[in-house]
């Protein structure tokens, strides 16, 4: 992978110091806005805490996460040696820029933590918009695929439909056929090259589905991510229509929750989880199919079903450069 993006998908406990004090974990690594917030005087709460991470808002309405160590980087994140559901929602935590402080005893040390940004391919290393290989990458999702979640309206919109097990709920069903026409919709514009994101069928998506971060939040996520990097690096090919993703997250602002609109705001700016940033890389670097495969499979093991919702909209967002995918 190119040097461009930093990872940290094998952090874990052990790499902790044997003497550590468990009220006083350190972080291993924390995100670029997550640095930024507690550098500021960070004053908040925990709105949400589970097994893999908790939320806290400050009294001027950051949204930041702390996970565990195994967890994908991500700007938003601080990731340490603490487990997410011993702190209750409600619980008050502040900062001094050097550590995070809970109102039962626990502190995060920040000292040693590695700061995390996301970035694109190297420009040098990119190849031409006319030799990604969009197409394998999304047989390779289609065919990798698990789970009741967003690839599964891929499968039916690019001809995959009789792989999929008819073994979901009605209320699966009903969302996945909701899902689906408007995701078709996206698809069909998104095979023109351009198009803005205030249409009608992308703001169907807002806030549609189970989940912390809704299905449908997380697809449209995925999907900015892809238009930002491709509009990045394919200027003269791809047009970012910076109004119309404005007009966006001011809807979903209003339509769904507080943490799922923060993290679909970083979408939109590039910003999204460390495996979502190696398959960007591996795809407009011209990897191997395995390794593309390889970074799927990271991206589809994020969440309970976050990954694959997140995979389904940068995929239809990657085929702005891939004519041959008839939606």
């Amino acid at each position: 992978m190119s040097p461009s993006t930093l990872h940290s998908p094998t952090l874990d406990l052990s790499q902790m110091p044997s003497g550590s004090d468990p009220a006083r974990p350190g972080a291993g690594l924390i995100g670029k806005t997550a640095h930024d917030i507690l550098s500021e005087g960070f004053t908040g709460h925990v709105i949400a805490s589970g097994s893999s991470a908790l939320y806290l808002r400050g009294d001027r309405d950051e949204i930041m996460g702390v996970g565990r160590l195994n967890q994908p980087a991500h700007t938003r994140y601080l990731l340490a040696s603490l487990e997410p559901l011993s702190i209750p929602t409600g619980t008050k935590a502040w900062s001094d820029g050097k550590k995070l402080s809970f109102e039962d005893g626990k502190k995060i040390e920040l000292s040693d933590a590695t700061i995390w940004q996301g970035h694109g391919p190297d420009s040098l290393n990119v190849i031409p918009v006319d030799k990604v290989d969009v197409g394998a990458a999304l047989q390779s999702a289609m065919s990798l695929h698990s789970g009741q979640n967003l690839v599964a309206s891929l499968k039916r919109i690019y001809g995959h439909d009789h792989e999929y097990a008819e073994t979901q709920t009605s209320y699966e069903e009903t969302f996945l056929d909701a899902a689906t026409e408007s995701i078709r919709t996206v698809a069909g514009l998104c095979k023109h090259g351009s198009f803005g994101m205030d249409v009608e069928a992308v703001r169907q998506l807002v806030g549609l589905g189970p989940g912390l971060t809704p299905s449908g939040d997380d697809f449209l996520g995925g999907l900015l991510f892809a238009v930002w990097h491709l509009n990045a690096v394919y200027p003269s090919i791809i047009s970012s229509n910076t109004e119309s993703v404005d007009g966006l997250l001011g809807f979903a602002s209003s339509q769904t929750n507080q943490i799922s609109y923060a993290i679909l705001t970083d979408f939109a700016v590039g910003q999204g989880p460390s495996p979502l940033h190696d398959l960007l890389d591996a795809l407009l670097t011209g990897q191997p199919i395995s390794t593309v495969s390889d970074c799927i499979r990271q991206v589809g093991a994020i969440g309970h079903s976050s990954g694959w919702d997140i995979l389904a909209g940068f995929m239809v967002g990657m085929t702005m450069i891939d004519k041959s995918s008839d939606a």
